[in-house]
């Protein structure tokens, strides 16, 4: 086992450096026929590997092993930025916890490593506790794939349990193709074929593409966005500063700034 987690931290230390010298291929390696003893073997190398793991369980064998470069985490951790600002705006700044990049063990043998979400403190009854909003990143990943992340979380966090349910996930999809440069912002919930929510943030088709931090470049399509906030806190609000947390359009058009200036570099 030890020569095949060997064999898949090469491939994607090779697939990382593609991504870096700009090479257009997707961040995610998939793997078939995978188990719970491969994904035992590569935890026991998580100092070298250069990735985050989603694993499907032993029932389909599918294991996702994902690269993230620079611009995929800085896509995930300015929403979660903004949404712990709007949280600590209302006084409520240690009523909430980061989950980061924790691992879940799912249904089973499943598990992931998340990029960021967010949690109640103190968090619903025991155990490894699962955010109830979790946010999902792409890059070079496609849509489908990352609708494939939004699943495991509902699939694998069911209301009722112990850990608690995942109420709400927010994907970020970054469109880097030079013919077609946006950002998707979804919103999902339990249960549904498509987004709640969706914002789009595409450059002014009659501006200058790469003119960065005016607002006049930029479409921003679908804002604002709004969360509940007792989809985050489980409770309804009590007192004036208690609100629902509203992603603008400004901030949004701040987002498309970071987001496509920094991908423009590896272009």
């Amino acid at each position: 086992m030890q020569g095949i987690a060997a064999a898949i931290s090469r491939h994607a230390e090779e697939r990382r450096d593609q991504l870096l010298a700009g090479a257009s291929t997707q961040e995610t390696l998939i793997y078939h026929s995978a188990t719970t003893a491969h994904i035992n073997a590569l935890n026991r190398r998580d100092s070298i590997y250069p990735g985050r793991i989603t694993f499907f369980g032993n029932e389909s064998g599918l294991l996702y092993f994902r690269m993230p470069l620079p611009v995929h985490e800085m896509a995930h951790l300015y929403l979660y930025d903004e949404i712990r600002h709007l949280i600590d705006r209302m006084g409520l700044r240690y009523a909430v916890r980061p989950t980061g990049s924790s691992t879940y063990k799912g249904t089973g043998s499943k598990k992931k490593e998340g990029d960021s979400g967010i949690r109640p403190d103190p968090p619903r009854w025991a155990g490894d506790h699962f955010p109830t909003l979790a946010i999902e990143a792409g890059n070079s990943e496609s849509l489908q794939l990352l609708h494939r992340d939004k699943d495991w979380w509902f699939d694998n966090s069911p209301p009722g349990q112990p850990r608690g349910d995942v109420v709400v996930v927010l994907l970020i999809k970054v469109e880097r193709r030079q013919q077609q440069k946006r950002i998707l912002v979804e919103q999902w919930y339990r249960g549904q074929q498509s987004p709640f929510h969706t914002v789009a943030i595409i450059p002014h088709p009659d501006k200058p593409p790469l003119v960065l931090y005016d607002a006049s470049h930029w479409v921003v399509e679908g804002a604002p966005m709004i969360i509940p906030f007792e989809h985050v806190f489980l409770r309804p609000p009590t007192g004036p500063r208690e609100t629902n947390l509203v992603l603008t359009g400004k901030f949004f058009i701040k987002l498309g700034d970071v987001l496509l200036a920094e991908s423009n570099r590896n272009l």
